[in-house]
């Protein structure tokens, strides 16, 4: 059964249901950061493990993005966008029923098909929409991030503070049911959406591609498992090398498999006729330095959201209710929200030399409050606002820089590349967080129970570790805005 509507009730009802597809797992993603310490307490785990629960959904994410793309354009962009949110949803439904660390891992694993989705949201969206409204579409789903985030973070927080953190996942079923119900009864196929006076974009790229001597799209399966095997094995290279140490066997294992799936992908995608991601492009310095520095920022501030919670909630911290470590980041997310755009059109006006220098000292702003300045919830407030300010300056600025400098036609690989990079990063980040969490690792009595917390050492080298990390990208940033497009 399909619900049809008009041109105008088609575009209110689709547009929110398009923005959901990116809210909903942002909102999953960033719902469990306070309840990371209980988490690792429950299921008596070491923070080295726990610190894959948030980055195992970007794992899966990173690696079948592309994927999933090339996937719609050849069956059909809203039966993929079905199946991935299917998908989704089961995760969603299983993980407040996990039994071990183990089951959560698998089950936010599962939740990574949620970010595999979002990029064929954006594609529909421009398939489906009259061109006159495609940017207004665009435009609320790239505010859909932060939103997801910001409301995640909060509502999570205060979810876990009274009722723990499985009834996140609780609260959260009925509405993955109700959005996959209406993505498979409101939302038309391509063929359907001609009485609106849009062209189907798949059919102009099925031409190209005809063009090139392919005679459809295919799937690159083989480089989306190759890509899921080298980012697998290099997070388990980390974690194994501070469980068992850097000079066993199986960390020496592991971090062969992680080359020789990297040189397997960079193999496959060289031949492939549609890659998944363009790795001709790395051929330009430029484009190297803004992955490189896409890498760190966003490391960076997983590193910073996998510590916060520890920060608030450690007795060798601000010893605060997990509904503080909401209170506390909500002001940054606002911030980011309302430097983003802020940001683009300084860019415009400006150029990218000086946003690039303003972020990059935004950033370094937050390890030297931390230092200068007592650990308070001003303090640590100010200091995620500082960064998250940065962090969206500086996002922006690379994001506008990689379209600038690669031709029209390249666009497409060259944001494949570097949502990459975002993503490495930002599985990276959390894992360095959990190493220097475990590695300081004490033991506290709380209400009569023992509770594992990091010292207040493991925040000094966490914010050392953020301070160095901000140095290199204000000289990467500065240098990618002076070398020749």
């Amino acid at each position: 059964m399909q619900i049809h509507l008009t041109e105008k009730n088609y575009f209110r009802i689709a547009l929110p249901l398009f923005s959901a597809c990116i809210v909903l797992p942002m909102f999953s993603e960033s719902m469990l950061v306070a309840a990371l310490p209980a988490i690792e307490h429950e299921f008596n785990t070491s923070g080295i493990i726990g610190a894959w629960i948030l980055p195992v959904v970007l794992l899966v994410g990173a690696a079948l993005c592309p994927f999933f793309g090339t996937l719609g354009d050849s069956y059909g962009r809203k039966k993929i966008l079905a199946i991935c949110l299917f998908i989704y949803s089961i995760g969603v439904i299983a993980a407040g029923f996990s039994f071990d660390i183990w089951s959560l891992l698998f089950f936010r694993s599962l939740q990574g098909m949620g970010i595999a989705a979002i990029p064929i949201a954006f594609a529909m969206i421009s398939e489906q929409f009259p061109p006159k409204k495609v940017p207004v579409g665009i435009g609320v789903l790239a505010a859909s991030y932060g939103v997801g985030t910001m409301t995640g973070i909060l509502c999570g927080s205060y979810i876990i503070n009274y009722w723990g953190w499985r009834w996140t996942y609780f609260t959260l079923i009925p509405i993955v049911i109700i959005h996959l119900f209406l993505i498979l009864f409101v939302l038309k196929n391509a063929h359907e959406t001609d009485n609106f006076g849009t062209v189907s974009n798949s059919s102009e790229n099925d031409s190209v591609v005809k063009s090139k001597g392919i005679s459809e799209r295919k799937a690159d399966y083989k480089g989306a498992f190759l890509l899921l095997l080298a980012m697998f094995f290099f997070l388990l290279t980390i974690t194994e090398g501070f469980e068992s140490g850097w000079f066993v066997p199986e960390v020496f294992i592991h971090a062969l498999l992680t080359v020789i799936f990297t040189a397997a992908f960079i193999s496959a995608e060289k031949k492939a006729l549609v890659p998944a991601i363009d790795l001709s492009l790395v051929k330009r310095p430029v484009v190297i330095i803004i992955s490189a520095v896409a890498f760190l920022v966003n490391c960076m501030t997983f590193l910073y959201i996998q510590a916060l919670p520890f920060i608030i909630q450690s007795p060798s911290g601000l010893f605060l209710e997990e509904r503080f470590v909401g209170l506390i980041m909500i002001p940054g997310s606002v911030a980011d929200m309302i430097a983003s755009p802020l940001s683009s059109f300084w860019i415009r006006e400006k150029g990218f030399l000086a946003p690039v220098i303003f972020g990059s000292l935004c950033m370094a702003l937050t390890p030297a409050i931390f230092f200068l300045f007592p650990l308070t919830i001003i303090s640590l407030s100010a200091g995620w606002i500082f960064f998250s300010i940065g962090m969206a300056v500086v996002s922006t600025a690379y994001l506008l820089k990689i379209i600038k400098v690669v031709p029209p036609n390249r666009t497409a690989g060259a944001t494949g590349l570097l949502h990459s990079s975002i993503n490495i990063g930002g599985m990276t980040g959390p894992v360095f967080a959990g190493v220097i969490i475990a590695s300081s690792a004490s033991r506290f009595l709380i209400a009569g129970e023992y509770w594992t917390f990091p010292s207040s050492e493991a925040f000094t080298f966490i914010f050392a570790t953020g301070g160095v990390m901000s140095a290199v990208i204000l000289i990467l940033a500065v240098k990618s805005t002076r070398i020749p497009e």
